[in-house]
């Protein structure tokens, strides 16, 4: 199999998708509504059947997990996508947000893809590394937290409120500053640029973390993964263990 060759498919195909709904109208599916704050539009679905259609082509037997809906069989290769990362954003016009894509091979993320519509912005990960529109890319190598930025994904419904307000304020209370943008993929791709020095979110939606997280480690980072409190720490090795001395998990 040409890895290399599908890597290329596959960004064709996702700046293809981002057509459907860069730029587009689009109306709310409330039936479709996953959890309490996540919405869903049109648009999401008719990208994610856009993609799922041609991805599963261009790996025979290949699975899908999508944030619209999933199909599942035994084959080692998944394709996991997000098709709107930051619906929100996306319906307030906000431009923050845009298509993610990872593949796994027996679990393990092989090559993921970010691309933010709004600037032209294409970051791809693979065995070679991290790149942006071709370039390399590489996390900060900032560790002192009083001198760093951090970024903070949206409160998990399904996580202890009081666990995640009282980790939000002794990060605030020891970093330079917090920022929430509301978009996995945006936070990652700042995190892998080195413009964030790190990233910080709760959750266990996949296709929120596979792709970033990825992109991070091929930029120079790690992620650290607490299960039980769905906590997600992401940038340079020597953030993140701080991090974790800081929050003591």
């Amino acid at each position: 199999m040409n890895l290399e060759k599908i890597e290329k498919q596959v960004v064709k195909i996702i700046k293809q998708a981002s057509k459907i709904y860069y730029k587009q109208e689009f109306f709310e599916v409330e039936e479709k509504h996953k959890y309490e704050n996540d919405d869903v539009t049109n648009n999401d679905i008719a990208t994610q059947n856009f993609i799922k259609e041609k991805l599963l082509k261009l790996i025979e037997g290949s699975c899908f997990i999508g944030e619209e809906g999933s199909e599942i069989n035994d084959n080692k290769y998944v394709w996991i996508l997000d098709p709107i990362d930051g619906t929100q954003n996306y319906k307030k016009s906000v431009p923050l947000y845009g298509t993610q894509l990872a593949l796994q091979l027996n679990r393990k993320t092989i090559f993921s893809v970010i691309y933010l519509p709004c600037y032209n912005e294409l970051y791809v990960a693979n065995e070679k590394g991290a790149t942006l529109n071709g370039k390399p890319i590489m996390v900060a190598n900032n560790f002192e937290l009083n001198k760093s930025v951090v970024l903070m994904g949206n409160f998990a419904s399904y996580v202890d409120i009081e666990k995640q307000t009282e980790i939000q304020f002794k990060l605030m209370n020891n970093f330079k500053s917090i920022r929430i943008f509301g978009s996995a993929a945006f936070n990652y791709s700042l995190c892998a640029t080195g413009k964030m020095d790190a990233v910080v979110i709760f959750g266990n939606t996949i296709w929120d973390l596979a792709p970033g997280q990825f992109l991070v480690e091929k930029a120079g980072g790690t992620t650290y993964e607490n299960k039980k409190l769905c906590l997600h720490i992401s940038g340079n090795a020597e953030i993140v263990k701080n991090i974790k001395e800081l929050l003591r998990v």
